[in-house]
């Protein structure tokens, strides 16, 4: 097992403390110092996708209150008033005379409160109700959905983050010791015991190293810029990345497969989700059948009423009404716009019930994959072994031939070539295994965890 903790950073800033300021503090006060526990916090409290996904439980609790109100009175009131500028005048013959008289009065004030309680409605408000269940339930595994895959993107940021300083110490250990080589070199070109051809070999070699560290040096700012973006960070604030990279951390127990395939048809919301929407669009079946039955409805209504010519609205006391209604509606003929809606409801519902196959089938691939890619990983990590303390070993030994005249700068420049490498090849297999680890477990359906 090899162990290793990424606490150079930390030894860094207290050296620097101690020699510039004195002060006891391992980092400056405005360094902010994370491991991946914080930055899960922090992505979980500033990031804006789960955040909005969270809202989505705001909507879904509004929409059963909405489903629930269709099964409960309705009440409303309201005044209105009717000024007659012209009153319409009636005529009509009595013992052949003509008589006339007027229609209404010049004022006409109404005030009424009205209770509608639906008593019969084929169905729609039970199904309504049990739809928003349904997408409060789907609300929930979304959120889980959207909160494993923030954390996915955090893991494989922090340690993509560690990957490239890592790749950037590794080429600037490069650079100095091909510039230690190189200084190496002229003091025995300077005595006359190297060639010409030597020295020009080191500082070719230094020149070939320098695009290597700009480069590095870029794509670790960039990664982490990228990192301060997810979890809500200012790209100027300081930032210290903290991380035990011991092998052991990353190992699962033997996975079999059947067992597997049943956590994650079990566990992945992915799945729930498509689920839940199959149980919606077969709701919204019966919800379309619902046109073919009738709607029994009770209202009741009481009106005030006060009519006048002259006078004030108040002068007398006003004409009183009540009523009620009992209605029911049959439907006969809707020119095919029901049959119409239940077969496309049906269509749509044998579409999600394919849907649900797929993702099935698409959740089975993911881990098998994440699975081939995990056991890679490994198996990488374990044949790497001692091969950057062989490779210094074989350096310093390649720098002593050398010196001592019975080796060749090719010997040194590939030695030197071949501990990069080795340090590159360790720093990936840890970055591939821990994210080929966390993936492995996203595909379970298992929370993600430092």
């Amino acid at each position: 097992m090899i162990k290793i903790i990424n606490m150079r950073k930390i030894i860094i800033g207290l050296t620097l403390s101690i020699v510039f300021g004195g002060a006891p503090d391992i980092l400056a006060k405005d360094t902010l110092v994370i491991d991946l526990t914080k930055a899960f916090d922090l992505a979980l409290e500033r990031n804006e996708s789960i955040l909005i996904a969270k809202k989505e439980m705001d909507r879904a609790n509004a929409g059963i209150m909405e489903a629930v109100a269709g099964a409960l009175p309705q009440v409303t009131g309201g005044i209105t008033y009717l000024r007659n500028w012209e009153i319409p005048t009636g005529v009509f013959q009595m013992d052949n005379e003509e008589v006339r008289f007027k229609f209404g009065t010049e004022n006409n004030f109404t005030a009424g409160i009205t209770l509608n309680q639906p008593l019969y409605s084929g169905g729609r408000t039970l199904t309504a109700l049990q739809i928003a269940s349904l997408a409060k339930k789907l609300v929930r595994h979304s959120i889980r959905q959207a909160t494993q895959d923030l954390k996915f993107q955090v893991y494989s940021t922090f340690y993509g983050t560690l990957l490239a300083q890592d790749v950037l110490e590794v080429n600037l250990e490069s650079l100095q010791l091909a510039e230690d080589n190189l200084d190496q070199v002229q003091k025995m070109y300077d005595q006359g015991v190297s060639a010409e051809f030597d020295l020009l070999r080191a500082r070719v070699a230094v020149a070939n190293l320098q695009p290597a560290v700009i480069k590095a040096r870029n794509d670790a700012k960039v990664a982490m810029d990228a990192f301060k973006n997810m979890l809500g960070i200012e790209l100027g604030m300081p930032v210290d990345l903290v991380a035990d990279l011991d092998s052991s951390n990353f190992i699962l127990p033997p996975v079999d497969h059947e067992t597997a395939e049943q956590e994650l048809m079990k566990n992945r919301p992915e799945l729930n989700m498509s689920e839940m929407n199959t149980s919606i669009n077969k709701k919204l079946i019966t919800m379309a059948s619902a046109g073919y039955k009738p709607i029994l409805n009770f209202s009741t209504s009481l009106q005030y009423q006060r009519q006048f010519d002259r006078g004030g609205v108040f002068d007398r006391s006003w004409d009183r009404s009540l009523n009620s209604v009992v209605s029911l509606q049959i439907p006969i003929f809707d020119s095919w716009r029901t049959p119409s809606q239940v077969k496309q409801a049906r269509v749509e519902y044998a579409q999600s019930m394919l849907q649900d196959q797929a993702v099935r089938k698409a959740l089975i691939l993911d881990f098998e994959q994440s699975l081939g890619r995990y056991l890679e990983s490994r198996n990488r990590l374990a044949a790497q072994g001692d091969a950057v303390e062989l490779a210094r070993r074989g350096l310093s030994i390649a720098n002593v031939r050398f010196e001592n005249g019975v080796g060749t700068q090719l010997e040194v420049a590939d030695a030197r070539l071949s501990l990069s490498v080795a340090e590159i090849n360790r720093a990936s297999a840890y970055h591939d295994l821990a994210i080929s680890y966390a993936a492995l477990l996203r595909s379970l359906g298992r929370d993600i965890n430092p």
